[in-house]
């Protein structure tokens, strides 16, 4: 097990062993993910197998912009005023992705769409800019416990095992991000997380 810091160095770390096919613990502003390069199969095998996770259960891409996410997935008018009032921020949108994208076959749905969220957190959102291309990130927990919130829940989920954790405990929400999908341009809740109806207000009437 390898600590690493959320400055330069402990940045430029994370970065180069994402690059070089290995996978990072990471905070976010939900809670903390294990992220990894989206074109690297041998690193998402890799995540699968952490968290006794089905491959039926699709991963989320995480970018640091919409600039970015648009070059992935299609936006409709929906997903449009979500991502305007909840980007950056907890909400994962579940989009058609666009046919373009070249990217690991292993976490995409059988109906080729994609999650995709823009965090509203400095460290993933640095290790995504200097990788250059969003990267794969998923809840840190075995599945179907609960989420890591921070990196003593990780080191207590995940003791004993080789793995590279990011120490920087400013996780915002302690929560789960809400899943939304609007492929069908319009709002089917998948996953309630950070948002709640009440926070959504009148995009769902």
């Amino acid at each position: 097990m390898e600590i690493i810091n959320s400055n330069t160095k402990g940045i430029n770390q994370a970065v180069k062993k994402i690059l070089g096919g290995e996978i990072v613990f990471i905070p976010t502003d939900t809670v903390y993910g294990i992220a990894a390069s989206p074109y690297n199969d041998k690193a998402i095998k890799k995540i699968f197998s952490l968290k006794k996770r089905s491959y039926k259960n699709s991963l989320v891409l995480l970018c640091s912009n919409y600039k970015m996410a648009k070059k992935y997935a299609i936006f409709n008018k929906t997903a449009d005023n979500l991502k305007k009032k909840f980007w950056p921020g907890p909400l994962t949108l579940i989009l058609k992705k666009k046919s373009t994208v070249k990217i690991s076959r292993k976490w995409i749905s059988k109906n080729n769409s994609i999650g995709i969220r823009i965090p509203d957190h400095s460290v993933p959102k640095k290790i995504i800019n200097k990788c250059n291309f969003p990267i794969f990130c998923t809840s840190a927990n075995i599945s179907g416990k609960k989420s890591c919130k921070d990196i003593k829940d990780v080191l207590r989920n995940f003791k004993n095992k080789k793995i590279t954790i990011i120490n920087d405990d400013t996780t915002k929400f302690g929560l789960d991000s809400t899943i939304i999908d609007v492929t069908k341009n319009k709002i089917n809740i998948l996953r309630k997380g950070n948002l709640n109806k009440r926070k959504l207000g009148n995009l769902i009437n």
